[in-house]
């Protein structure tokens, strides 16, 4: 019998580090899981930021406009929790290297191009690394353009592209059906378009939802004629 199939939407952003942590996470089960079930896994934007100019913004600035400034006595503690637990899944967080907050609409436009052409796994995860290990600015088209090329889109692919409109609708409107799914924060995982994992859940977790949505083969007992495999009919 053919492995199960299960389909899973990730839906993130790139400057969320709790979407770097919980795609890590996923992939650890899906290595564990490959030889029971057959993935496709895609990757759906979502903007914690949208407002934000291209230019970006300082982030402390950003803390204390939607935490309040009590937050900045935290910041230390809470990337330090986020840089231990990126250690246990094989990411080395840098945050003292990248100080703003960067628009995010372009990275994911990348992200979309990187679907059409089959490697959008590999973009994704270059991204964050750009951004969370090496604190590239993830609006920096030329960037973008780069790790497009240096992780298989081809370079015919993405001439003239960040100045067309080339994305921008599917973009949105993935934003809108995410939305539209309730999801109000990332990382979220849509698992057989109906289940919804919230948050960089355990790799442990995974698993036992994998086990619970996956599709199953379930016998009704009914009077009728067949063949066996050892020719009686």
């Amino acid at each position: 019998m053919s492995k199960q199939k299960i389909k899973i939407d990730i839906v993130s952003d790139i400057n969320c580090p709790w979407c770097y942590v919980g795609e890590q996470r996923l992939n650890s089960a899906l290595a564990t899981a490959k030889e029971k079930y057959d993935f496709d896994v895609s990757f759906k934007p979502f903007e914690l930021n949208a407002a934000i100019a291209p230019e970006g913004m300082d982030k402390v600035e950003y803390f204390k406009m939607n935490y309040g400034p009590q937050i900045v006595s935290q910041i230390g503690a809470m990337n330090q929790r986020l840089t231990d637990t990126g250690k246990e899944v094989g990411i080395e967080f840098n945050f003292d290297k990248q100080p703003r907050i960067n628009n995010t609409f372009n990275g994911h436009r990348l992200i979309w191009l990187a679907g059409e052409c089959g490697v959008q796994e590999k973009v994704a995860n270059a991204l964050f690394y750009s951004y969370f290990t090496e604190g590239k600015n993830m609006n920096d088209t030329t960037l973008l353009e780069k790790i497009g090329i240096e992780n298989g889109i081809p370079a015919e692919k993405l001439e003239n592209f960040f100045e067309s409109e080339e994305g921008k609708q599917e973009v949105r409107e993935m934003e809108q059906w995410a939305q539209a799914s309730g999801i109000t924060g990332v990382p979220a995982f849509i698992i057989n378009d109906q289940y919804l994992v919230s948050g960089a859940q355990p790799t442990e977790v995974f698993h036992q939802v994998f086990d619970q949505v996956a599709p199953t083969l379930q016998q009704i007992n009914t009077d009728g004629e067949s063949c066996s495999i050892d020719g009686t009919c």
